[in-house]
Order: structure tokens, then C-alpha cells, then sequence
């Protein structure tokens, strides 16, 4: 008996049972269905308030290795290709990293428990890192709370596109960088 599959199965029901029974909290755009919630805007507030000189100097060295990693994942990737097609590698470049699926030979597959809870934990404290970013600047965020594409989950804060359009480059580079350097 797969525990893992039934988990992932039961997970989903009460998911989209959740999304039928509160059907006027979503906000359907597409396929795309997000629940907004104000859960922790807050804390990026204070946060935000409380280290502004730290977070402006890691927004530096955020944005720097944005561009190095940018680079630094474009070779990995044509590397990758370029592998693929002259030089047949066992390990993949790119792979899923999705709950009984192996990654490559000699890993461990990933439980479902295991996958929730982690995707958990990087999607919130990567959004948060865009929203306290983005209150470091004086942007209004309208929302935060959580979404799924089918059974892709995703998380997400909702900064004020206008107050962000108008900031300096410096700025909205920072408010864009904090996710995936926290995730670093």
C-alpha cells in the first residue's frame, strides 16, 4: 500500500473541497486560483521597520548575486543541453523534485509529508522576504496567501504593481531579489 499516494490523495480532496466550500474567498484568474488572506503583512511591516540599514546592505550583495546566479544558471543549462544531446549523462540537469519521483540514482525518492512541509516552509519565508523588501520601500502590499495551478501549489504576496513601477531600479530589484536569496 502507497501511504504517500493516499496522503497526496486525501491532501488534494480537502484542497479543493476547502476551494468549493469557501469558493467566494478565491479569486479565480484562469486556472489559476488564489485565496488572499492579510496573514503576516504585520510582520513584514515591523521587520521591515526594525532593520532597515541590514536589509538595505543585504540588498546589495542580494542583487549581485541575483546577476551572478542568473549567469551561473544560464551556462548550467546550455551545459546541460549541450550534454544531453553530445555526451549522454545518467543524472539529469533539471529534474522535478515532486514526491516518488527520482531524482537521480542513489537519492532517496521524497515523501509526500516530506515535500508539503518543505514547500511550506521555502514558500513562506520566501514570500515574506519579497514582502518585507517591499515595505523596506514604502510599497503597500494588497495581500498575501497561498494558490495552486491544479495540483501545483504556490504561495505569494501581492506588492502594489503602480507604488512599484515607480520606484527607483535599486528598489524594485531588491524587492524582487529578497525571494531567491532566501532561499539561498
Amino acid at each position: 500500500m502507497n501511504w504517500d499516494l493516499i496522503l497526496a490523495i486525501i491532501f488534494f480532496i480537502i484542497l479543493y473541497g476547502t476551494y468549493f466550500l469557501f469558493k467566494k474567498r478565491f479569486d479565480r484568474q484562469g486556472i489559476f486560483i488564489m485565496f488572499k488572506t492579510k496573514w503576516g503583512l504585520k510582520f513584514m511591516d515591523r521587520f521591515a521597520k526594525k532593520f532597515p540599514r541590514l536589509l538595505n546592505g543585504f540588498s546589495y550583495v542580494g542583487i549581485t548575486i541575483g546577476y551572478l546566479g542568473m549567469v551561473f544558471i544560464l551556462y548550467t543549462l546550455f551545459k546541460g543541453i549541450w550534454d544531453m544531446i553530445f555526451a549522454p549523462v545518467l543524472i539529469p540537469t533539471v529534474a522535478p523534485v515532486l514526491p516518488g519521483i527520482a531524482v537521480a540514482p542513489g537519492l532517496p525518492i521524497l515523501g509526500f509529508w516530506h515535500w508539503i512541509i518543505g514547500i511550506l516552509i521555502i514558500a513562506t519565508i520566501h514570500e515574506f522576504s519579497h514582502g518585507i523588501y517591499a515595505r523596506l520601500h514604502k510599497i503597500k502590499i494588497k495581500s498575501s496567501g497561498f494558490a495552486f495551478l491544479g495540483p501545483l501549489l504556490a504561495a505569494f504576496v501581492e506588492p502594489d504593481e503602480k507604488q512599484m513601477e515607480k520606484k527607483k531600479t535599486k528598489a524594485q530589484l531588491s524587492v524582487l531579489m529578497a525571494g531567491p536569496l532566501s532561499n539561498i
